[in-house]
C-alpha cells in the first residue's frame, strides 16, 4: 500500500488494531526488517510499516532535498497528516531511531522506542562509514545470487553479522529480505550523507510525558558505544535499555524483549 505526501509517493503496510504504532526501519532497509515482530505487533497495534525515501518501495527525495533526518522524519509526519493520524507510538531502528526521536521533538510522538538509534554522538563524523559502504557495495554486486546463496546458513552467517550478533539464527526470508533492500535503496547514498556532520540534538524538545526507550545491544558492531551511544543527548527522563548478546538489530535477535520493552513504553504513554 502507498500514499502519496507532497507530489511523491511513501509506500508502507497498514494492520492490525489498537493503538497506532509507526514502524521506522534503518539505512539501507525497509519496512520488510521487521516481519521477525509483526505477528505479535499486529495483535497488539494498528501498525503502519513505512519505507524512507529512497528505500523499499519509496522513491527518494529530489536532489535539491538534503535528506537529513529531520527532512526525513517531516516527510513520514506527511504521511502521518495524510492518514489522519496526529500523534503516534513510534519505534525505529538505528536511521529510524534517529527518525523517531526527531518525531517525538516534533510533537508527533506518544512514545519513542530507539532500537540502536543512529545520531547519538558527541562528534558528529563528516566522512562515509566504510563498514556500511562495504554492506551496500557486496549487496549491490550478488543481488542476482541472492535467493541461492542466502539459502547456506554460512553465507547468511557472513551477510548478517554485521547486523546481528546470531546471524546463523536469522532466517533465510529475512536475510533475503535485508540483502534485497541494501541493494534496491536508490536513497541509501544521500541519506548517509544526510547523517554527516549531523547529530539528534533535540533531546531537550522531548515532553516529559513521552516515554522514551533506547536500546542497544552489547554486540553492535555498527554503533558501537560509548563514542556513539551518547546519553547526554537524550531527555532527562528516557531510559537505557542494553540487551546482552544482541547486535544492531535487536528486532532480529531479542524480538521478545523488543515487543516487552515497546509494551512498557507504550504502557507509560497512557
Amino acid at each position: 500500500m502507498a500514499g502519496s505526501t507532497s507530489g511523491r509517493v511513501l509506500a508502507y503496510d497498514r494492520a492490525g488494531c489498537g493503538e497506532p504504532l509507526l514502524l521506522v526501519h534503518g539505512l539501507g532497509s525497509a519496512r520488510t526488517t521487521w516481519l521477525p515482530l509483526m505477528p505479535d505487533l499486529r495483535r497488539r497495534f494498528e501498525v503502519l510499516a513505512v519505507d524512507l525515501p529512497g528505500h523499499g518501495g519509496s522513491p527518494a527525495l529530489p536532489r535539491t532535498e538534503p535528506a537529513t533526518p529531520r527532512r526525513l522524519a517531516a516527510t513520514v509526519a506527511a504521511l502521518l497528516d495524510q492518514l489522519g493520524f496526529d500523534r503516534v507510538h513510534v519505534m525505529g531502528n538505528s536511521l529510524g531511531g534517529w527518525v523517531g526521536l526527531e518525531l517525538a521533538a516534533s510533537g508527533r510522538a506518544r512514545s519513542s522506542v530507539g532500537l540502536a538509534p543512529a545520531g547519538l554522538w558527541l562528534s558528529p563524523g563528516t566522512r562515509r562509514n566504510p563498514l556500511l559502504q562495504f554492506n551496500r557495495l557486496l549487496a549491490s554486486s550478488t543481488r542476482s545470487l541472492h535467493p541461492l546463496v542466502l539459502r547456506s546458513a554460512t553465507v547468511r552467517a557472513l551477510a548478517m553479522s554485521s547486523g546481528s550478533a546470531w546471524p546463523r539464527e536469522v532466517s533465510y526470508d529475512t536475510a533475503l529480505a535485508a540483502a534485497r533492500a541494501q541493494s534496491d535503496s536508490p536513497g541509501y547514498i544521500s541519506a548517509l550523507d544526510g547523517t554527516l556532520g549531523n547529530r539528534f540534538d533535540r533531546g531537550g524538545q522531548i515532553p516529559a510525558d513521552v516515554p522514551v526507550t533506547v536500546i542497544f545491544g552489547d554486540r553492535d558492531r555498527i554503533l558501537p558505544g560509548p563514542l556513539l551511544q551518547e546519553r547526554s543527548l537524550l531527555p532527562a527522563h528516557a531510559r537505557w535499555v542494553q540487551l546482552s548478546h544482541c547486535g544492531h538489530a535487536p528486532q532480529w535477535d531479542a524480538p521478545g524483549a523488543v515487543v516487552r520493552e515497546l509494551e512498557r513504553a507504550t504502557l507509560g504513554a497512557r
